[in-house]
């Protein structure tokens, strides 16, 4: 399968791909894991995670939990990814995802959750297919489309947003 080119076309294209990754986050109550977002960042630098995002190192944790956290931050991360693109395809190019847009991002999250999470293939696409259900839905909704609009404005205005006050901003928008 040939791999899209999910480059950023332009500021807007890039801003709307961040406002999806925010929504999509905060959707799937990942919240907590954001500490800020920067707009004029290199593309994969923009979404700041929590200090605690990817720490595992505690000896204290059981295996049990450490593993439970490395599967919820690669749902996070599945699903972030799954809302900039679905916000982008949404809301600016008014057409839906297409299997050309996630099958290179399904075959990232099979190789991840093998390394880190020691799930086998099945278990890595009921996760990503679980993703992008859930992120599919989400940005199929009119109003989350409004929601992403307006996000997007304000977060191309402001440049610069710390977890709180992009988290603060989506719930006064309807965001919940």
């Amino acid at each position: 399968m040939e791999e899209p080119n999910l480059r950023y076309a332009d500021e807007r294209d890039k801003t709307y791909g961040i406002a999806g990754m925010a929504i999509s986050l905060v959707a799937c109550d990942g919240g907590h894991l954001l500490a800020e977002i920067k707009i004029d960042a290199d593309p994969g630098e923009c979404m700041v995670m929590a200090n605690s995002f990817g720490l595992k190192g505690n000896p204290r944790m059981s295996a049990k939990i450490v593993w439970e956290q490395t599967v919820q931050e690669l749902r996070a991360t599945t699903s972030m990814v799954l809302g900039n693109i679905a916000c982008r395809r949404y809301i600016l190019d008014h057409m839906t995802m297409t299997p050309a847009d996630t099958h290179h991002v399904m075959l990232a999250v099979r190789e991840e959750a093998r390394e880190h999470c020691a799930l086998d293939t099945d278990e890595a696409d009921a996760l990503f297919g679980n993703c992008l259900s859930y992120v599919d839905r989400v940005f199929r909704h009119s109003g989350v489309q409004e929601i992403a609009r307006r996000f997007a404005d304000r977060l191309a205005a402001q440049r610069t947003m710390s977890a709180d006050e992009a988290i603060e901003l989506l719930a006064q928008l309807g965001m919940r």
